[in-house]
């Protein structure tokens, strides 16, 4: 969902800068109009977030003026938004906080580090950077958090900015690279923009009745925009896939959208059609990063291992279902 840059602004009463609220504007498109603001407004609010809110919080959004249409605030969720309307989403963080998730640095490991880069294990449940909450730890304040304690600095002491290239969904875990010394930042975009850099992703989809081949690419539209990603299926399992993706665009949610295009949900992506019974997130790993270091131009190939949730539900996925056994008929004693 396209929307402006946030704007921040103060609410009355001298509320700290931690409740400062911002405000969010787009014009409805076909893809808002005919559906009901609380819907529209709980997806709004997952771009804005980085993940997805309950609808009891966007429902208590809403009823506090959250969200403006035409202006006005308008306090009925299950109204229809008609397409061309001029929406406003103003986000109070404490309408929409959720568990904060890991907030210490040494819960994101340091894969690879040089005087010009530093890659990051990602775990999931945190965002990549920061949201709309100020408080809400992200994968960026961890990392510079780390750097400025290292460097002898206090929490007040100033963060020593990182290049951001890229970023992960909150739920997605796995590689995350960073630039330290902004003398690689122009190297490394001319990188992502030429579509040098190798991305490849683990996910765990449902198993469709009929297989798809071993190895297919799609094409299909993401958000508007061209979005190319290879497949390749690495395991078939008993109740699901293990599937290799290699995404040769940069679109968000591009894995996510593709297989399910193809029919092939990942387990616990509610958003695009995925069973969650299994999964405690949306099943989907950053497995490796290759690309060439933007000053040396040696190959720099990185790795991350399968976090611990991601193995637990593959091995769950590999047993066979177990049938229900038979209910056993009873005689009536006579």
């Amino acid at each position: 969902m396209r929307s402006l840059l946030p704007r921040s602004s103060a609410r009355p009463g001298g509320e700290p800068p931690a409740l400062t609220a911002r405000r969010y504007r787009l014009v409805a498109d076909a893809r808002q109009a005919g559906r009901r603001a609380d819907e529209v407004a709980r997806e709004w609010l997952a771009d804005v977030l980085g993940t997805e809110p309950s609808k009891a919080a966007v429902r208590r959004l809403i009823m506090a003026g959250g969200l403006r249409v035409g202006g006005r605030p308008l306090r009925a969720p299950g109204r229809l938004i008609d397409g061309g309307t001029a929406l406003e989403l103003i986000v109070r963080p404490e309408l929409v906080r959720r568990d904060a998730g890991p907030s210490s640095p040494g819960e994101a490991r340091v894969l690879y580090e040089d005087d010009a880069l530093i890659v990051v294990d990602k775990p999931p449940g945190l965002a990549t950077v920061p949201s709309a909450d100020p408080r809400r730890p992200s994968l960026v304040g961890l990392v510079e958090g780390l750097l400025r304690s290292r460097a002898g600095g206090g929490r007040a002491a100033p963060a020593r900015p990182l290049g951001v290239h890229q970023r992960l969904d909150q739920d997605t875990s796995g590689v995350v690279l960073f630039v330290k010394d902004p003398a690689a930042n122009a190297g490394l975009a001319m990188q992502f923009a030429a579509r040098a850099v190798e991305k490849t992703y683990l996910a765990l989809t449902q198993r469709p009745a009929r297989l798809p081949p071993k190895a297919w690419r799609s094409a299909v539209v993401v958000d508007d925009a061209p979005a190319v990603t290879d497949f390749v299926i690495a395991e078939v399992l008993a109740r699901g896939l293990l599937v290799e993706a290699h995404p040769r665009t940069g679109r968000k949610h591009q894995v996510r959208v593709h297989l399910a295009e193809a029919g092939l949900p990942i387990f616990g992506d509610r958003r695009y059609g995925g069973a969650s019974g299994l999964a405690p997130r949306v099943m989907l790993h950053a497995a490796r990063l290759v690309l060439r270091h933007p000053l040396t131009d040696a190959l720099l190939s990185v790795e991350s291992p399968l976090p611990a949730d991601f193995r637990a539900v593959l091995e769950g996925l590999r047993a066979p279902r177990v049938p229900a056994p038979a209910a056993r008929s009873r005689r009536r004693a006579r």
